[in-house]
């Protein structure tokens, strides 16, 4: 698997507090079946500004080499939306995902405006491939999910969160939300060992069970993987469906 959010560079927000602390979590997720990864920082400003980022980034890096670790790291960030960001971004200062031209974007949780959208759009119109961050999170897609689907007919695309399938809670609008073929991509959101671990292979074997190998791969996998080579997310062919959930 590939996991495409984390926040494990070590003491720049508020996922790995150190390089030590970033290495168990690292582990755990390899032991977890993940393979690669695109560690993504914060990038809020005036809070989280990538201060430090790529010399803590460049620990892992030189760990990964020392120990001749089969694993491969890129950088990115989670941008959160708003007029700060747009303008750090205009000026180089946050991440692509891996270099790419895709970016991962968090929008504010319960506050969404057409200002909001106007912002999304421009960043598309600048170049960029846009990928919301844990859209399951949002109050206005909890909501109105048509909003959602309007944004992916736009070209944006979507991530849900491994644990919010694996949670019994939330595992039947997680699989809603994935029936809807409005998620492109899972990824863990991981920033500690215990409350937010890196973590999914669980979330997988659910995937897989309800909607295909085929879904799962592409979900936890192949998608992932188009991100960091720069090309066109593919929509998850699912074996079936179940939920009765449809785009609106």
């Amino acid at each position: 698997m590939i996991d495409t959010h984390i926040h494990m560079v070590p003491g720049v927000d508020d996922g790995a507090t150190d390089l030590e602390m970033a290495i168990q979590m690292m582990q755990l997720a390899i032991n977890d079946g993940v393979n690669e990864m695109i560690v993504t920082p914060h990038f809020n400003l005036p809070t989280y500004h990538n201060q430090n980022v790529d010399e803590q980034y460049q620990l892992l890096i030189d760990y990964i080499e020392r120990e001749n670790i089969d694993f491969k790291l890129h950088l990115g960030n989670e941008i959160y939306l708003s007029e700060e960001t747009m303008a750090g971004i205009k000026r180089g200062l946050a991440h692509t995902m891996g270099n790419s031209r895709f970016l991962l974007v968090e929008l504010p949780l319960y506050h969404y405006y057409p200002f909001h959208e106007s912002m999304l759009f421009e960043l598309q119109e600048s170049g960029y491939k846009v990928v919301l961050a844990h859209v399951e999170r949002y109050e206005v897609f909890a909501r109105r999910p048509e909003k959602l689907a309007a944004l992916n007919e736009r070209g944006i695309y979507s991530q849900i969160t491994s644990q919010y399938i694996m949670d019994g809670k939330t595992r039947r609008k997680a699989l809603k939300w994935i029936e809807s073929g409005l998620i492109y991509i899972i990824a863990s959101d991981g920033h500690d060992l215990v409350k937010r671990p890196p973590v999914m292979k669980r979330a997988y074997e659910i995937v897989v069970k309800v909607f295909g190998e085929e879904c799962g791969q592409m979900l936890f996998y192949e998608n992932p993987g188009m991100m960091i080579r720069d090309r066109e997310l593919m929509v998850p062919v699912l074996k079936k469906k179940r939920f009765g959930f449809h785009r609106q």
